[in-house]
């Protein structure tokens, strides 16, 4: 992957952060790569929750301590916004003589290829950084090692009309930087998981390796575009 994609990557997943943000007026073929990478990480699409935490360490700190982070990016990937952000952050590559055009190509298939799934289901997606290399790794073996089975008891997508709607499928990461993927059912008896007239909608994963649970909470109006929610 080229370095100005890589670089893209790594600030989609450091962000620090911030209130929703509207995506960028202009249409998202000419967006900038600081506008597409806001509406990765400061968009009514994703969230994150970070825990931190002081351990001692010499030359670190006033007194000697050093601050430790933790990170989950939580999104919807089958929201058309963060979807055609994912391929806008893969175009911003073209042009630059040092982009590996195979890697690139590949997110963008990765991308599109979740157009039709999209239509029928919800998928959320979780990315992990911390700047403790032993807490990163034990996150990604989690990650890695999770199938259906053993995550179907953890994750829920919720609103007020269906809590707790149960997972569906689980993908882990690809090595493609779109993290884990949940995959929630659109529809529930005919009727829709998500509404535009629900207040929010919540993610919450139990991961025992972590301090505290993952739950993030979505405002749905933020999510309605021209009238239409966008999910």
């Amino acid at each position: 992957m080229s370095r100005i994609v890589m670089c893209a990557f790594l600030l989609f997943l450091s962000f620090g952060f911030a209130d929703p943000v509207t995506p960028p007026r202009k249409p998202i073929e000419s967006a900038s790569l600081e506008e597409t990478v806001a509406v990765l990480n400061k968009s009514a699409w994703a969230r994150q929750q970070t825990y931190t935490r002081l351990v001692g360490g010499i030359g670190s700190g006033v007194f000697g301590e050093k601050e430790l982070y933790s990170t989950f990016f939580v999104r919807f990937l089958s929201a058309p916004p963060i979807r055609q952000a994912l391929l806008r952050l893969a175009e911003l590559g073209s042009g630059h003589e040092e982009l590996d055009e195979v890697r690139r190509q590949e997110l963008a298939a990765a991308v599109r290829a979740l157009e039709r799934p999209s239509q029928n289901f919800i998928v959320v997606t979780v990315n992990f950084r911390s700047n403790d290399p032993d807490t990163e790794r034990s996150m990604k073996q989690f990650f890695q090692s999770q199938t259906l089975e053993t995550v179907k008891n953890r994750v829920y997508l919720s609103t007020v009309r269906h809590p707790n709607v149960p997972v569906v499928a689980y993908f882990p990461p690809r090595g493609d930087g779109l993290g884990a993927r949940f995959v929630f059912p659109r529809q529930i008896d005919s009727d829709p998981v998500v509404a535009a007239s629900d207040q929010t909608v919540s993610f919450q994963l139990d991961v025992p390796t972590s301090e505290s649970d993952v739950v993030v909470s979505f405002p749905i109006s933020q999510m309605v575009v021209n009238g239409e929610l966008l999910l």
